[in-house]
């Protein structure tokens, strides 16, 4: 008499249930991180905007995001929500097949070809951060999750570990499918999303004539979420009081007599810093004559040379210190606004001896810059800089000041302004929405 023989053991579901979790979790990071994106590209400020060196806002606004949402149609943040519905979408299939009897193989092998994908993802796009200078904590929160996504497919999953003779179709069939799926539901809106270079773009291409109504068709032309976020900037400059200039202008680009007075404040290893002295560049080449007078004062993120900062804040090199005062120094030079703007433009391998070059490079001496530098009379206008600055209770930078009020440094708003004399009340600017609430609310330091 024949023995029967066993029933094969059940396929354990504990791996699968992690997977499901940590793909539940790392999904629920991706609309986080897509949030604080539109946040950001609404001209807002975000939670990981920490310092210079732990800012997720440079990482989303660096060449290499910005070349993956242009060619993919969707922001990072998106890939990576696509990445966590696909995994959703397998562990629960193999859930459900191991309830039903079903053979959880097709499962099995597309999520770990899933945690593969994952893992070459994550390390594209940590090298591509790490490049930008600078740490973003909610894209390491990522990385994370699918490193250890990677873990439990490769240890917690039945079978053996690649697809074997007669698999792969079936493997690809779903994993394929679902990704196709999940892209193609998120495309429209991952396109919808601002990308970090519309509002200079739009900038950049604006006619340099005033002719009539082209304010209002400037912003006609704006995205629905750019036309909301220069509402809401708009609301919070008509809160604000002008205050007078507490010292008198040392350069000026512009006339006199211009309707628009911008005062504006950097650190030259500030990111968005970087970005407004980019904008400002196209702006002055487009807009029509007379329209702008531009003051640029110095507020380095060093408490050496800083007294507004607590004695922490400052990294010792001195670079920021050396490059306000370096731009002090060139003020009276014809070729400032040049000199200036090359030094942003080497932002990323600033040093102290850097910034002498690039300062000396042109009509100012290597000895003249080094002797103002460490002039007293350098270090008095420096301190007329930052107290000019603590007037608007400046909380960081850059700060933007016009006609006495303060101005969010967005380049479609500082625009719009700009072509209407500096008059909120233009009537062009009845074609905004009304501006949200919340922005109103984030105004807490009305003067």
């Amino acid at each position: 008499m024949s023995k029967k023989a066993n029933p094969p053991p059940p396929v354990p579901v504990r791996g699968a249930a992690a997977l499901l979790g940590l793909a539940l979790a790392e999904a629920a990071l991706s609309i986080y991180q897509w949030k604080e994106l539109l946040t950001l590209r609404g001209g807002g400020t975000t939670s990981c905007g920490i310092s210079e060196k732990i800012n997720c806002e440079t990482v989303w606004n660096s060449a290499f995001a910005s070349a993956v949402h242009e060619r993919l149609g969707m922001p990072v943040a998106v890939l990576g929500l696509v990445w966590g519905i696909v995994a959703m979408a397998l562990a629960a299939l193999f859930l459900a097949w191991r309830s039903s009897g079903h053979t959880v193989r097709p499962a099995v092998n597309g999520l770990r070809l899933t945690a593969a994908a994952g893992v070459v993802a994550s390390l594209v796009f940590g090298v591509a951060s790490a490049s930008s200078g600078a740490l973003c904590p909610t894209c390491l929160g990522t990385y994370a999750l699918t490193l250890a996504f990677a873990a439990v497919a490769w240890k917690g999953l039945p079978g053996p570990v690649v697809p074997q003779t007669g698999e792969w179709g079936r493997a690809l069939q779903w994993t394929g499918g679902f990704a196709v799926a999940a892209y193609l539901a998120l495309l429209i809106p991952g396109m919808q999303t601002p990308r970090s270079a519309a509002a200079e773009e739009k900038v950049a291409t604006m006619s340099s004539t005033a002719a009539p109504g082209s304010l209002e068709a400037y912003l006609l032309s704006l995205p629905p979420q750019e036309k909301q976020a220069v509402s809401n900037a708009l609301a919070r400059y008509k809160m604000d009081t002008p205050l007078p200039a507490l010292s008198a202008t040392r350069r000026r680009y512009g006339p006199e007599n211009a309707p628009v007075k911008m005062v504006e404040w950097t650190d030259s290893r500030c990111p968005h810093c970087k970005s407004l002295v980019e904008v400002l560049a196209l702006m002055k080449k487009r807009l029509p004559e007379g329209k702008l007078s531009l003051e640029a004062r110095q507020y380095p993120l060093d408490s050496q040379c800083n007294s507004a900062l607590p004695p922490q804040a400052t990294d010792g090199s001195g670079t920021r210190c050396i490059a306000a005062k370096a731009q002090i120094c060139a003020e009276d030079a014809p070729d400032y606004w040049e000199l200036r703007e090359k030094l942003f433009a080497a932002q990323a391998s600033l040093n102290p001896q850097n910034v002498l070059s690039i300062m000396s490079s042109g009509t100012v001496t290597r000895s003249q810059l080094e002797a103002c530098i460490a002039s007293e009379e350098t270090q008095k206008k420096l301190a007329e800089d930052v107290a000019f600055a603590q007037q608007h209770d400046l909380h960081g930078t850059p700060l933007v000041v016009i006609n006495g009020r303060e101005a969010l440094p967005i380049p479609s708003f500082l625009y719009a302004l700009i072509m209407s004399d500096g008059n909120p009340d233009a009537a062009a600017f009845k074609v905004l929405p009304a501006p949200q609430q919340r922005a109103l609310q984030a105004h807490d330091h009305p003067h």
